[in-house]
């Protein structure tokens, strides 16, 4: 299943906003801009999917430049970290995420936007798609 998944993503890709998903709750890069330049915000959650993965992440600490946050991705790869570290600088947002807490399979970019209020997630590893993550409320126990 997972080769035929490798075969099929850059078909999904440049197909038709129909063929890639119900539309509802998934945003693609390519169809949203990315601009502004507010800062990040604090206990607040972004969540987004693509195809059967979905990603959340949630902020729980930020001073400015650096913070804390909670991620998870579930789907064909789980993986979860409570507490990991994060450097802002500019709005291109690294994650720490070798603590052991199932996130080296993925290789990966974060960029907030602030005028869309969403974070734009590039993963490389382990397919090569972008997903954007919008924001919603946090509900308690979240990620």
């Amino acid at each position: 299943m997972v080769p035929v998944l490798f075969l099929l993503l850059p078909f999904l890709a440049a197909a038709s906003p129909g063929l890639r998903g119900d539309g509802a709750g998934s945003v693609y890069v390519d169809s949203v801009q990315c601009s502004g330049s507010g800062a990040l915000p604090e206990n607040v959650c972004f969540s987004g999917n693509i195809l059967k993965q979905t990603f959340d992440i949630e902020v729980v600490s930020y001073d400015g430049k650096v913070g804390t946050v909670n991620l998870k991705a579930e789907g064909s790869q789980n993986a979860q970290c409570d507490g990991a570290q994060f450097e802002n600088q500019e709005n291109a947002i690294t994650i720490e995420n070798d603590k052991g807490c199932g996130l080296s399979k993925y290789d990966y970019t974060v960029r907030y936007c602030p005028d869309q209020d969403s974070l734009i997630v590039n993963l490389v590893k382990p397919f090569n798609v972008r997903v954007v993550l919008n924001s919603k409320s946090c509900s308690a126990g979240e990620v």
